[in-house]
């Protein structure tokens, strides 16, 4: 029996779990708070590997500064000096891409000058800003001169501007670029000019904004759950053990984290919390279910060999259900999702050594936990007492025969039909503009729509790479480009498609021609088409015009400039472009090039999209068979797994149906919290069942054991989940939605599997009566003198 072996072996195993502890506690200091925003996306997905082949077009990691006038427009000189200011002062950024700076102010921001005999190329306001007033003017009539190639710099209206900035993301450092960023605005901040900041790197950066925030909620989880569980288990000396052994196994999923050279994303802090919170709610049922084997022996010894022998079985099958529930969503290949599932997988194996090991362990060497006089403890009474009442009124629910309980059990089915349906109707994806990371009314989002409104902030790119030898400037290709960002264009989403031939090829041809407007047009040879951009080269900045044409690579980028990331418009998106290619089959472009989509951040969404749906899915099919599969084999019944099955597939549906009231997608920050909620409160049917089984091997009648196992372990489960509840509820208040929704989400899961544990499954066994509850006869059960043996083995205790 594994409970002798323990206790025998108590001081060596003891030893060993402490120094362990001991070891990932040190490992777990070496761990970084950072995040990393391309492990968000699946690695081997063709639109990421199309994202890093071509990472020389730029980077997702744009940042948007949107300068508007309140009265007027930003023709006048203080305003645009900001500008130009801006835009020196984001050069100065650390880890900036000093080349993907564009804005009015910028050398890198041209428009075409015909002279006699050549092109030249001007920059709109450098070096100096004009300071006269004739200067001004002839600025603003060169801006709407050129508003096409500017509109994604300076609004129709003449009132807003745009400073854009990429940056090289392996050396990018969050909180230190938003605190830059943040004093750049405060600074430049004025009575009518407002400043508005959007970009990946805010949205990042704000999560180390809120990060006080964030750990004062945390705090408070903790010292809420700690409180919570004093008031349930307070009433013997040792309510504090099933915190030791939560907080033992965390350091072991922080301690591997630290090994693996993780980054812990502050976003992801609350999904820590949760395993934290698994980890002690197996610790409170080992303590529960101890207290009453105390109670009805008298011998600690013996109480921690029978608890450990009884609660072994569940509290494995429960771990493995919680593993199950996480571990598989690593299958996606986005990297922070693996990370979560194997740190979170040693995370909850910790409870195995820990709570079914250790603390055994731990019991054994401290005194006998005593009951406290109730008089100096009157909140703890008043719990218990409120506890006990209820669980009196629980019990006669799932043994009393009638159309109550019949009513009961015909709602789960209808929980299940109304939850698959939303389940499978679930949407994907983001599915309002901005992030859902935060409220709707955060700075963040609210400062995004508004730059939104005005500048495109997500781009896609299409890359032309050439199917055999050929000339990027050939005639066929041109026309190719021109006509698919024509044919794009048609799309109300897509607010620009940056390309050579409409930004380059022809307002040069034009000027080229003396501005004549017959001749904003595509050169008609391939000479005359490379000679144009021959031109445009030689008045940019070396390395330049390889943002546009890699004439080294012989391939050519269109930059899509979307209005939104959500999944209506990169579906719709990818579905034109492939139209666009079936359409065209004929066209002598295509037999010369090959068009490959989606890169950048559009492309990176995309390709979250279309594996979110399906790892939910592949997700919620593994941990189900795996909890059938373990139910199984622990129970011996195929009875069992398919009811454990549908026990969990009702009570976790109601996820889904919660889902698509609040209008919530299925995302790469909230999958982990679902994946998680699969096989969160299974565990409460799981300890149920095997106390009602452990009774009926005693000799008990069905009904009695039911009764037994909802005043014991029933007790325990409203702990854990009062606990856990708690815990979970200053979450509520968080300044990120996403822990908003998840907080609400996850206290849904825990209730509807709490009912299915303590009510429904217990109907379902009083009414159905199967064989495998009723186990292969009686438990061994200790003698006097086996405690007496037992003590002997285990000498030098105190008592």
């Amino acid at each position: 029996m594994i409970g002798k072996v323990i206790l025998t072996f108590r001081l060596p195993i003891g030893l060993t779990l402490l120094l362990f502890t001991a070891f990932m506690g040190y490992e777990a200091t070496r761990m970084s708070i950072a995040t990393s925003f391309v492990e968000f996306f699946p690695e081997t997905h063709p639109n990421v590997t199309l994202y890093h082949k071509y990472l020389r077009y730029g980077g997702a990691q744009s940042l948007t500064v949107m300068v508007k006038v309140k009265r007027g427009d930003i023709f006048n000189y203080q305003t645009l000096k900001t500008i130009q200011d801006i835009t020196f002062d984001l050069d100065r950024l650390p880890a900036i891409h000093h080349q993907s700076i564009r804005s009015l102010g910028s050398y890198r921001v041209t428009y075409a000058v015909a002279s006699p005999g050549a092109l030249a190329s001007r920059a709109f306001m450098y070096p100096d800003v004009p300071s006269s007033s004739e200067g001004i003017q002839e600025l603003k009539r060169q801006v709407f001169v050129h508003r096409h190639e500017l509109d994604n710099l300076v609004s129709d209206d003449g009132k807003s501007a745009a400073i854009t900035a990429s940056f090289n993301e392996g050396r990018l450092n969050y909180r230190e670029l938003f605190q830059k960023v943040q004093d750049l605005v405060r600074h430049y901040q004025a009575d009518n000019v407002l400043i508005r900041v959007a970009g990946e790197p805010i949205i990042r950066g704000y999560g180390y904004y809120y990060m006080p925030v964030i750990v004062g909620i945390f705090l408070a989880s903790d010292a809420v759950m700690v409180s919570l569980l004093y008031l349930c288990l307070g009433r013997r000396s040792t309510w504090w053990a099933p915190l030791v052994t939560g907080l033992s196994s965390a350091v072991w999923g922080l301690g591997f984290v630290g090994l693996e050279g993780y980054d812990f994303d502050p976003v992801m802090l609350v999904i820590r919390l949760i395993l934290t919170a698994r980890d002690m709610s197996h610790g409170i049922q080992w303590q529960g279910r101890y207290y009453d084997e105390l109670d009805r022996l008298g011998d600690k010894y013996t109480a921690c060999l029978e608890t450990t022998t009884a609660m072994l079985p569940p509290g494995l099958l429960s771990i493995l259900a919680d593993i199950a529930g996480i571990i598989f969503i690593s299958f996606g290949g986005i990297p922070v999702l693996a990370h979560v599932a194997s740190s979170g997988a040693v995370w909850l194996a910790g409870s195995v050594a820990m709570v079914f090991i250790f603390q055994p362990i731990m019991m054994s060497y401290l005194p006998t936990p005593k009951r406290k006089a109730p008089a100096k403890h009157v909140s703890i009474g008043w719990l218990r007492g409120w506890r006990s009442r209820l669980v009196d009124k629980l019990i006669s629910f799932p043994t009393t025969p009638g159309p109550i309980r019949g009513c009961a059990l015909t709602m789960v089915g209808l929980m299940i039909v109304i939850g698959l349906a939303a389940g499978l109707h679930a949407k994907i994806g983001y599915t309002q503009p901005g992030t859902p990371l935060y409220r709707r009314y955060a700075k963040v989002n609210v400062e995004m729509r508004e730059v939104g409104a005005v500048f495109p902030l997500d781009e896609g790119w299409i890359i032309m790479t050439p199917r055999a030898p050929a000339d990027m400037f050939d005639s066929d290709v041109i026309r190719l480009q021109r006509d698919l960002t024509e044919y794009l264009l048609r799309d109300s989403n897509v607010a620009r498609v940056i390309a050579v031939p409409t930004d380059i090829l022809q307002p040069f041809n034009q000027m080229f021609h003396y501005g004549h407007p017959k001749y904003r047009s595509l050169p008609i040879t391939t000479d005359d088409a490379a000679g144009l951009f021959t031109l445009f080269r030689q008045g940019q900045a070396p390395g330049e015009a390889e943002q546009w044409l890699d004439e080294l690579h012989n391939d050519v980028i269109l930059r899509v400039l979307l209005k939104d990331h959500t999944y209506s418009t990169l579906r719709a998106l990818e579905r034109e472009l492939a139209d666009f290619q079936r359409q065209e089959v004929e066209d002598p472009g295509l037999a010369k090039v090959k068009i490959l989509y989606l890169g950048g951040l559009a492309g990176l969404y995309a390709a979250a999209n279309d594996v979110l749906y399906e790892l939910d899915l592949l997700n919620i099919t593994f941990v189900l068979a795996v909890i059938c599969l373990f139910c199984i084999i622990t129970y011996r019944s195929f009875v069992a797994g398919i009811l454990f099955v549908i026990a969990c597939v009702a009570a976790n549906f109601a996820a889904f149906i919660y889902m698509k009231v609040m209008n919530i997608g299925i995302t790469i920050d909230t999958i982990p919290v679902i994946s998680l909620g699969i096989g969160l409160g299974v565990d409460y049917g799981i300890y149920i069942m095997s106390r009602i089984r452990d009774e009926c091997e005693t000799g008990q009648p069905l009904e009695n054991a039911i009764s037994i196992a909802l005043h014991g372990t029933g007790a325990s489960v409203l702990a854990t989940f009062v606990v856990i509840v708690g815990g979970i509820v200053p979450w509520i208040f968080s300044p990120l939605l996403f822990h908003n929704e998840m907080s609400i989400l996850l206290i849904i899961l825990m209730f509807t599997n709490v009912i299915m544990g303590l009510l429904i499954l217990p109907a379902y066994i009083a009414w159905a009566r199967p064989r495998f509850v009723f186990g292969r006869g009686n438990r061994e059960r200790y003698t006097s003198g086996e405690t007496v043996a037992i003590r002997a083995r285990v000498s030098g205790a105190d008592g």
